[in-house]
């Protein structure tokens, strides 16, 4: 949020604060729309916490930081863009009377990142609200392009750049600076109301606005630009609906409407090479087109004793109508006209879930769910010319194709109790799958489960889930020939292709002082979670062949002492894929296994009521790691190659103590300490890296940074 805004917008704030307190609204939280509470007598019910007169709170919070750290990685984090000391305000006032309540809130007020909040209630009448949030996300800072006027729909070089034909000749031309950044501005309007015991409906309105600055590559033939591209988008959402209540079930209404308006609708830019075909000397990229999406729901359930039932059928409709673009920013290409305007892209869209519980007395619990989603693509199909990236007209024509797809899903699921706090279940489940204009039309995928849940000394919690998928379907043809493959050779999409996959999941939990009344740990807790899973892809031998995936957690929780307490967690996760492919077309020739690797490491000390109860202290330690690794062999050279793709190591630090000082002042003190490092290809960007991609000489980030903040509260 720019911050001239800032003095209008907290005025403004100031004005509502005061109109907002001689409001009369309000509704209670009509969320909870399973609850059956027409039966009770609630008349009799008694709140001896309620205040039978006015009260008021008004609290406010004075912040003051120092960021040790200039970067977009430890700024979106703190939220504040540079180095140096920041203060800002957290205010707070409510009132609460017997049946009414309004509060104004504002966090953070003077940092780029902030929230402001206004509400009105009164009891089993309505509920007002409204909301703000400015949120920034930071990016690289002193990128480098040869673009004068970064942030415009036309890209320009300097008027005495010269065109060459490699980066390494652009080194010692003239390049501009620009920091990455997105700023967002979200705005929200929500109001509940009571219309009767038995009728409530609501309304929800929400808008965000986002503006700021990124990056995405152009390219002519063989040659790459990575462009600096402006962001202003607009986003509303609208969200109404009623529902009824009655002994037995609900019926809800829903309306929803989203409105996507991009007020950017292409990027132009020069290109910094020496032309090669074609004379192109420049280019053009579409930007995400402006649509809207209408959508009605209905839902409804209806419950007994032994049987909950419930429905919802949801149909919407996706509407896209902006022009297109010229075929080509180069002039010297002869292209034909288009054959329409625009896409005039319309998909209706269907979708149902209708569920079935029912219990039985002795213990049995069986549950049916299905589930339908169909996308009907109602967009016009034209044929285009092909145009190579603004340089040449290839002579094949190509058509657009219209996607439709439909989705069932069938789950059945028996669970039976044998013991009070033990049940075992077992569950069957298939998916179907039918596409149009793609490889494979039909899919079906099976799948079983077993799974057994306990409860038993000496272990508070123990499960153990095998399950097992088999995917398979129509006959696979491939409609689009990319390169000229052996027919011997099966090749299939790996979302389509016949899959087997394995599964299996266990936990368990324990006290291991449980027995031992005199041992100050007998409130220690361990809980080990372990998982593996396998896809292996038996019908395909050029593409993903298998994937695995295992993991393991633990976390052990002990209390010390009466006011103090230790956490400990740790999380590994293991991810393999097995490819493989052809040089020549004719037979496997490579393979290629990449290998990613996460583990954590958490650390939580807290010691709460101290010093007569005024002083709480905390410690967090975090340990992040993460790697990629890629070998790729070939049988055919008879060589291997082996490189990373991404390592991260972060360490975080945060200490903290809260000291009342008194019913009206209460102190905080915080550090936050960070240790972040990176070694990722795709973030090295050099501007001749290679010598066909001009990049912008963005880099790791690679730092230690701290950030301390102290906070004076008083509340009136």
């Amino acid at each position: 949020m720019n911050k001239a805004a800032y003095s209008s917008l907290f005025n403004s704030v100031t004005l509502a604060i005061f109109i907002c307190f001689t409001a009369t609204s309000l509704a209670k939280d009509f969320r909870l729309q399973d609850a059956n509470t027409k039966k009770l007598k609630k008349e009799k019910w008694l709140c001896k916490y309620c205040p039978s007169h006015t009260q008021s709170k008004a609290k406010i919070a004075v912040k003051l930081s120092n960021n040790s750290e200039d970067n977009g990685h430890f700024s979106t984090i703190t939220g504040e863009k540079k180095d140096g000391s920041y203060a800002y305000l957290d205010a707070e006032l409510s009132q609460r009377a017997s049946d009414k309540y309004y509060k104004a809130s504002a966090k953070d007020l003077g940092k780029d990142n902030s929230n402001l909040a206004l509400s009105a209630a009164k009891s089993k009448s309505y509920k007002v609200s409204l909301n703000y949030q400015s949120l920034d996300q930071f990016g690289y800072a002193q990128g480098l392009t040869p673009f004068t006027n970064v942030g415009s729909d036309s890209l320009l070089l300097p008027a005495d750049w010269q065109r060459v034909a490699t980066t390494t000749e652009m080194s010692n031309q003239q390049l501009s600076q620009f920091d990455q950044q997105i700023e967002r501005e979200n705005w929200q309007l929500a109001a509940e109301a009571d219309f009767s015991n038995n009728w409530q409906g609501y309304i929800d309105y929400q808008q965000q606005d986002k503006q700021g600055l990124r990056t995405t590559s152009g390219n002519i033939i063989t040659k790459a630009v990575i462009l600096p591209t402006a962001i202003d988008q607009q986003h509303k959402q609208l969200d109404a609906g009623s529902y009824y209540q009655y002994d037995a079930g609900t019926l809800l209404v829903n309306y929803y409407h989203s409105d996507f308006n991009n007020k950017r609708t292409a990027v132009n830019w020069q290109s910094p090479y020496s032309p090669l075909f074609g004379a192109a000397n420049s280019g053009q990229l579409s930007t995400a087109p402006d649509n809207k999406l209408d959508q009605i729901s209905i839902f409804g359930n209806y419950r007994d004793n032994n049987l909950t039932l419930q429905a919802r059928l949801i149909y919407g409709q996706l509407t896209q109508t902006d022009d297109f673009l010229a075929y080509s920013s180069n002039d010297l290409l002869a292209v034909n006209g288009l054959p329409t305007t625009g896409l005039d892209g319309k998909i209706n869209t269907f979708s149902t879930h209708l569920k079935a519980l029912y219990r039985t007395d002795n213990n049995w619990r069986l549950t049916a769910n299905y589930r339908l989603q169909d996308r009907d693509n109602k967009t016009q199909t034209n044929t285009y010319q092909q145009l190579l990236t603004d340089s040449v007209v290839l002579p094949d024509l190509i058509t657009n194709k219209p996607y439709s797809f439909k989705k069932e899903n069938l789950t059945m699921e028996a669970q039976y109790r044998f013991t009070l706090r033990s049940h075992l279940s077992m569950g069957w489940q298939l998916t179907k799958r039918e596409r149009n204009l793609q490889d494979r039309e039909n899919t079906n995928n099976k799948k079983f489960w077993f799974k057994v849940s306990s409860h038993f000394a000496p272990f508070n919690k123990v499960f153990v889930e095998l399950s097992k998928q088999f995917r398979d379907g129509s006959s696979y043809d491939r409609i689009e020939q990319t390169s000229p493959i052996n027919s011997a050779l099966a090749m299939q999409k790996y979302n389509q292709a016949d899959r087997t996959r394995e599964q299996a999941k266990a936990y368990l939990s324990f006290n291991p002082f449980s027995n031992n009344s005199n041992n100050a740990l007998i409130s220690t807790e361990i809980a080990i979670e372990g998982y593996f899973a396998r896809d292996q892809y038996q019908n395909t031998d050029i593409g993903l062949i298998e994937n695995k995936r295992n993991g393991i957690d633990l976390a052990v929780s002990t209390q010390l002492s009466r006011h103090i307490s230790i956490a400990v967690y740790s999380h590994n996760q293991w991810q393999e894929n097995l490819s493989q492919g052809s040089y020549w077309f004719y037979d496997i020739d490579w393979l290629s296994r990449q290998d990613d690797k996460s583990d954590s490491l958490g650390i939580t000390l807290a010691a709460e009521k101290l010093a007569d109860g005024k002083l709480s202290l905390g410690a967090d330690y975090t340990y992040s790691y993460a790697s990629g690794l890629t070998q790729i062999d070939s049988l055919s050279l008879n060589s291997s190659d082996r490189h990373k793709e991404l390592v991260i190591n972060s360490q975080d630090i945060k200490l903290y103590a809260d000291y009342e000082y008194s019913e009206q002042v209460s102190l905080n003190f915080s550090l936050f300490y960070q240790a972040f490092s990176e070694d990722d290809w795709r973030a090295e960007y050099d501007i001749d890296h290679m010598i066909n991609v001009l990049g912008n000489g963005f880099y790791n980030y690679d730092y230690d940074a701290y950030r301390v903040t102290t906070v004076v509260t008083y509340q009136f």
